[in-house]
């Protein structure tokens, strides 16, 4: 066999296995914030929620912070992201929020599409947070609704 077929066949593998290995770890991610959404909040009080979002990090601590998989949940008061490895749960009531914007970057990354980024008070200094998400026009709209209706 020549040794060119080998070593494509090789590296083919392995990008099989890692892709695989990959795709294993985010659905178990996943299966972690939906258990964590299902026992801590109640359904009821959910408008919106999502186990497939990014986290951009917070705007205070710069571009040196952990990224990752993310979920959000939105309440009537209340908007929470919670980041699955190292586990973290920001809290962000509505009443706080100053601004939400729709940015290509964030905090000097960027993925090159449109992130969902609140600009909000956190005892009384601006911070702001953003994650990538399928439809961040849409959750912009259902908090913005939430701001006009307080």
């Amino acid at each position: 066999m020549d040794k060119t077929y080998i070593i494509v066949i090789s590296v083919s593998c392995g990008v099989i296995c890692l892709l695989i290995f990959i795709n294993l770890f985010f659905r178990l991610t996943q299966k972690k914030l939906e258990k964590y959404i299902l026992t801590e909040f109640n359904k009821d009080e959910i408008l919106g929620a999502t186990t497939r979002a990014n986290f951009f990090g917070l705007k205070s601590l710069g571009s040196k912070q952990i990224r990752g998989n993310a979920a959000i949940v939105l309440t009537n008061d209340k908007l929470f992201s919670i980041r699955a490895s190292p586990f973290q749960e920001l809290v962000i009531p509505i009443e706080n929020i100053d601004e939400i914007s729709l940015p290509t970057s964030f905090n000097g990354r960027s993925v090159f599409k449109q992130l969902l980024c609140i600009h909000y008070q956190n005892d009384g200094q601006e911070e702001a947070i953003a994650w990538t998400l399928a439809n961040p026009e849409k959750w912009k709209q259902a908090i913005e609704n939430l701001i006009e209706n307080r």
